[in-house]
């Protein structure tokens, strides 16, 4: 309230314009209310007094009364002008007596309620204006015992928090009550639908997913709280992470919409999988998230594990396409893996690196071990990222020898990285961990850009071999980082040779075809890296001419065994002849495997029979061996 008596209110209203102007504008309604109700007072009283003064029947009177009648008519036309004012409000308004009677009431509320002119008039008490209310169809989510309930409880109170009333016609109100003094109380009513529409889509946004409309990681958090309460007092409940296996290729093939689409789709068979009282959550990316109420031993979890191994991986009919993915899952158990949501999500993400490890489309529970497992791995990600930012790589090569000329003609590059503490580390060890963090494309461009370096000081005529990831031919940029490599080194592009696996061509398989014939035009050669040990078909041979194909050391290997793999040698050897091709023979060790591959036509050779891959620096000495004596290697 303002802090005045009605009175003194009255006069400041009626000498300050700006007050009025306040007023008018809504900021004081209650107070508003007040002035007219003070002023009808002071009409009444003059009244009594005109009314005395004619009784008494004195000389005076006739002045008397003129100057009551001139104050009368001041004060009505005050009292129809603050009218007016309450009746412009924006805001619908009542106000009570201490009897619960009502004083004032102003059009908005009519508005607001939808009531007829007249409709709720002074006079009445509470309890029949709710029953007008009710009688125009204005039924709320509040009971009419509710609402006599909270003017009772009010009337003791110095304040009532604002309510909310939602109508049944969706229409939302907020309700405002305040006690006034001398008993009595102001109620201010505000139709607020857009704005509580408004302020309910923000934050169901800031705890949903926007692609799905699942609970996100706020809400989830929320969640598994509140079964870590449930869980402290009855069963446990598990934690499931999921992870989509081969999402990013089809998002990165199809487009993001697809990809959404996708998602969506998921997310409708996650829901089925599941009954009211768990959760699904989107946590980003391809990666949900589960909770399982009421999990009383593993086998329930795992039961719920294989029925959504099923059901995600069956095909999807999507609006343009029909794809099929597969889903790996990681579980954690409470109370028995921990009672933290941190410690739960970080147990079942743990599980579900293992799930991945061990061939995906699986569910592993978690195990204290593959905390420590974890740990190692979150060890090396960090040094691998720091080795990248200080460029602590190097590169090795391993010569590539000619058979027909019996000289080295190039080298083969290949990514080495020692540690100052753990040492040289396998590129099968840090190789795959680039791939899953994000680094594989810039390392991959590294590699290259120093392996051209390298290369453009070599004699001419020597080239030299990269291979490519096929996460770099997702990137369009490819081919542009090919074009500066070749100009920052002075390189000539006929000296470089691209190797790509098989894996690559099943990635957009048209799409990675149109890049390599973009690479060709440059002038640089490709290669199809370890031949014959994938999956893709013998009809992009056909679509795009490769210059060479590698056949993979594992053949080479039991090549002079019995049953061995010299048949399947000697097919792509013939296979590469006949489509005008190179062969190289990778992982050659022996003067038998040499022969042998010498019998059968195959062109180049690589192994440690010739050089394990060694430094820049040691290639002077491998060229003046190989090629300075011309020396035969058979």
């Amino acid at each position: 309230m303002t802090g005045l008596t009605a009175a003194a209110f009255a006069a400041s209203f009626c000498a300050e314009p700006a007050s009025r102007a306040v007023l008018v504008a809504g900021a004081g309604a209650a107070a508003l209310a007040l002035v007219v109700l003070t002023l009808r007072q002071l009409v009444r009283r003059l009244t009594v007094a005109m009314q005395m003064a004619e009784a008494r029947s004195r000389p005076t009177i006739p002045a008397d009364l003129t100057a009551l009648k001139r104050r009368e008519e001041e004060l009505s036309d005050r009292i129809a002008r603050l009218n007016a004012a309450l009746d412009t409000l924006s805001l619908g308004f009542l106000l009570y007596d201490r009897d619960h009677r009502l004083l004032v009431v102003n059009r908005r509320y009519h508005e607001i309620y939808r009531l007829p002119p007249g409709a709720v008039t002074p006079g009445m008490p509470a309890l029949e204006v709710l029953r007008r209310n009710a009688m125009a169809e204005n039924q709320s989510d509040w009971s009419e015992a509710e609402q006599i309930a909270e003017i009772d409880a009010l009337m003791g109170a110095d304040a009532v928090p604002a309510q909310i009333q939602h109508l049944a016609d969706g229409r939302i109100v907020a309700i405002e009550i305040q006690p006034i003094d001398g008993g009595g109380f102001v109620a201010i009513y505000e139709e607020v639908t857009e704005r509580w529409n408004a302020e309910a889509r923000i934050a169901h946004m800031a705890r949903h997913d926007a692609v799905t409309e699942l609970p996100n990681r706020v809400l989830l958090r929320e969640r598994i709280e509140g079964a870590i309460t449930q869980a402290r007092r009855d069963t446990g409940f598990a934690v499931l992470c999921l992870d989509l296996d081969n999402f990013k290729q089809v998002n990165d093939t199809l487009g993001h919409a697809v990809g959404d689409e996708l998602l969506r789709a998921v997310a409708h068979r996650l829901r089925a999988c599941l009954r009211e009282v768990d959760t699904v959550a989107r946590l980003g990316g391809d990666e949900f998230a589960i909770i399982q109420a009421a999990v009383e031993e593993p086998a329930d979890a795992a039961t719920l594990a294989r029925r959504i191994l099923g059901v995600v991986s069956a095909p999807y009919a999507l609006t343009h396409h029909s794809v099929t993915i597969g889903v790996s899952i990681g579980i954690a158990l409470a109370p028995s893996d921990g009672l933290e949501p941190e410690r739960l999500m970080q147990c079942a993400d743990v599980a579900l690196y293992r799930a991945k490890g061990d061939g995906r489309g699986v569910f592993r529970f978690f195990e204290a071990e593959m905390d420590a497992r974890l740990q190692a791995r979150r060890s090396l990600e960090l040094d691998l990222r720091a080795a990248f930012e200080a460029e602590a790589f190097d590169l090795h090569f391993q010569p590539i020898y000619d058979l027909a000329q019996e000289r080295i003609c190039g080298f083969e590059a290949l990514l080495r990285w020692t540690h100052t503490t753990r040492g040289r580390v396998s590129p099968a060890e840090f190789v795959p961990l680039a791939e899953e963090i994000g680094l594989i494309v810039p390392l991959g461009e590294w590699v290259l850009r120093r392996a051209c370096r390298e290369a453009a000081g070599w004699p001419d005529g020597l080239k030299v071999a990269v291979n490519v990831s096929a996460a770099q031919f997702t990137s369009t940029a490819l081919i542009g980082t090919v074009k500066a490599a070749l100009a920052e080194s002075g390189l000539p592009a006929r000296r470089l040779e691209l190797e790509i696996t098989e894996s690559v061509l099943l990635v957009n398989g048209g799409a990675t075809v149109a890049i390599l014939h973009g690479l060709r035009d440059l002038g640089v050669r490709i290669a199809m890296d370890d031949f014959g040990t994938g999956y893709s078909s013998l009809s992009y041979l056909r679509s795009f001419p490769f210059d060479k194909m590698k056949v993979d050391q594992s053949f080479t290997r039991d090549l002079t065994v019995e049953q061995g793999s010299g048949f399947i040698v000697r097919a792509v050897v013939s296979l590469a002849s006949s489509l005008g091709m190179t062969t190289t023979a990778e992982g050659v060790e022996t003067p038998e495997q040499l022969a042998w591959l010498r019998e059968e036509g195959c062109d180049e050779v690589q192994g440690y029979l010739f050089s394990p891959p060694v430094p820049a620096s040691a290639l002077p000495a491998l060229l003046e061996t190989w090629n300075g004596r011309r020396r035969h290697a058979a």
